[in-house]
């Protein structure tokens, strides 16, 4: 039985996809990848909250010229987090590519979807 929990273990450990920077698109190519699954990354300019409680993770400084956004529900804010702490962050983002308004979006509902992320820093 403890031999097969271990061989169990390995073959979770091996199969569940890694968020790294290796893996991850920059966010201004996601437009060549609409349909696919990807990791995404990018710093994240501001989070906006629109009206209707949808936010917006922006990535440009402005967002209508920008060919990418993540966008957290209002019902999936509970399981993504608070997003308002990942501004100004390097970001990693797994989800379906999908097009919205010609731009490149990741729909986050879920933290898990988030990978690693830092704080940028300027070069002086």
């Amino acid at each position: 039985m403890l031999c097969t929990r271990t061989i169990l273990a390995a073959t979770l450990l091996f199969s569940v996809p890694q968020l790294s920077s290796a893996a991850c698109i920059a966010f201004d190519q996601a437009q060549k990848h609409i349909g696919e699954t990807q990791c995404v990354t990018g710093k994240v300019i501001r989070v906006e909250a629109g009206a209707d409680g949808v936010h917006y993770l922006d990535f440009c400084e402005d967002h209508r010229l920008c060919s990418f956004s993540a966008v957290i529900f209002p019902y999936d804010l509970k399981n993504v987090g608070d997003v308002r702490q990942l501004a100004g962050k390097n970001l990693e983002i797994r989800g379906e590519l999908k097009s919205y308004d010609d731009r490149a979006e990741i729909i986050l509902e879920s933290a898990r979807q988030l990978g690693r992320y830092s704080t940028a820093r300027s070069h002086a």
